[in-house]
């Protein structure tokens, strides 16, 4: 009697659904079509919940199929090949009939699978999950993901508002701030000015942007280049001998702070003093600019000049460079001083045997310029150096601008007999050019 109470309160409950549901309603599906009835049948296995209806509300991660169109699970649900009567899901189609994971189960996914994750904890294996509110461990599967959380590794994620921990995975957000970086693998993101890449090479990074909690990470600036300042918020910053830093022991996401600075410009041209006109060539690292002045001032941005070229120097001038790269910190600054002489020699007239002892003239060095001269030495060459008398062999300055008409002085030796005398004068530079000058006197 008690299986055939039990079998008349099933009667009894579909009466009166029967009663409650107009035979109309359920004549609107097309002809040869199921109403829903035949979802509810063939998702049986969701009774253990109150969630039975919800996988088909996971028919909404089909609307996002178009990220993954070839792994659309339409396929697998039967609906089609049999007519309302046929109902049992082994006799529709050869494809296996979706798993439905309730709370609190769970469940190792196989490769092909279509899995409807309601609150349980699915391990994906190569299956298709669809994820409402559940937790999945991926592995090479697709999920379509609704508020629940996923563990991805190297599987592709379509994610709405969830949370995915991602271990090298493809993954598709469609909110802000949802995806995370795993900490549970060892896999930390590491931030860095964009312009780093630029300035140094940097060896160890996953995806260019991850470090695991075992990876060193090394950052070697170019040539020409070095870091100047660096800082990490998380792990341990070395300096190494060659210059470059490495990053290792990272245990939550890491801002790495680094401050480049390229090395300052390189001039060709020695300060120093010069008679002839000169050319200056300025060098500087790859991917700078050099600006100058030649007032001997810092060079600003609406103070200086950018190189472009050989400097022409016919005057005196100090001149001084920086280099700029973008990303990093101006050079030191280098400055050369530039001075330009000029020198103007005496003229002496000839003289009768047994002249009188004839006065010194001085020698004329003009310093061209706002920098002050420097000479090295003066002397006397040639067969008659010993006729003439020179002052001093001494070097000595000449201001800028000046002339100087007292330091060296010339005259011809007393008593020379007969004959024409010719001496060359050599000034010499602070540069090691010399300024030669040729100075006669006859005696008839």
């Amino acid at each position: 009697m008690k299986k055939y109470a039990g079998l008349l309160a099933v009667l009894l409950v579909l009466a009166l659904m029967l009663c409650l549901f107009p035979t109309a309603a359920l004549a609107d599906p097309p002809e040869g079509e199921e109403p829903t009835g035949e979802a509810t049948e063939t998702e049986a296995p969701t009774e253990e919940t109150d969630g039975e209806e919800e996988p088909t509300a996971t028919e909404e991660p089909a609307a996002q199929e178009d990220p993954a169109a070839e792994e659309t699970p339409a396929a697998e649900e039967p609906q089609e090949e049999s007519p309302a009567e046929e109902i049992p899901a082994e006799t529709e189609s050869d494809a296996p009939a979706p798993v439905i994971v309730a709370q609190g189960e769970t469940y190792y996914a196989v490769d092909g699978e279509t899995v409807y994750n309601n609150g349980g904890l699915v391990y994906a294996n190569g299956g298709l999950i669809y994820n409402n509110g559940g937790e999945v461990y991926l592995n090479d599967g697709t999920v379509y993901n609704n508020n629940g959380t996923v563990y991805a590794n190297a599987g592709t994620v379509y994610n709405n508002n969830g949370t995915v921990f991602s271990n090298g995975a493809l993954i598709h957000t469609f909110a802000d701030d949802d995806v995370q970086e795993s900490h549970i693998f060892g896999l930390h993101r590491v931030t860095m000015e964009e312009e780093t890449a630029m300035l140094a090479e940097i060896e160890g990074l996953i995806d260019g942007e991850y470090l695991g909690k075992d990876d060193v990470l090394t950052i070697t600036p170019h040539e020409g280049y070095a870091i100047v300042f660096a800082e990490t918020t998380s792990g341990t910053l070395t300096e190494n001998e060659d210059g470059s830093y490495s990053l290792s022991g990272v245990e939550t996401d890491a801002a790495l702070t680094l401050t480049f600075q390229p090395a300052a410009p390189v001039f060709d041209l020695e300060s120093g003093t010069y008679a002839q006109e000169q050319l200056l060539t300025i060098t500087a690292p790859e991917g700078t600019e050099v600006y100058y002045t030649t007032d001997g001032n810092e060079p600003r941005e609406d103070n200086s000049v950018l190189y472009d070229g050989p400097i022409v120097l016919t005057e005196g001038v100090t001149v001084t460079a920086v280099a700029i790269a973008k990303g990093a910190e101006p050079s030191e600054t280098v400055r050369a001083d530039y001075a330009f002489v000029t020198v103007t020699a005496p003229v002496f007239e000839d003289a009768e045997e047994g002249y009188e002892p004839i006065e010194a003239q001085a020698f004329a060095v003009e310093c061209r310029g706002g920098v002050d001269a420097e000479i090295e030495s003066v002397r006397l060459e040639g067969e008659n150096a010993k006729s003439f008398v020179l002052s001093t062999e001494e070097g000595g300055t000449v201001k800028a601008g000046a002339v100087d008409e007292s330091t060296w002085t010339l005259n011809p030796a007393e008593a020379l007999a007969k004959g024409s005398y010719k001496v060359t004068v050599l000034f010499t530079l602070t540069s090691g050019e010399a300024v030669e000058l040729e100075i006669t006197f006859t005696v008839k």
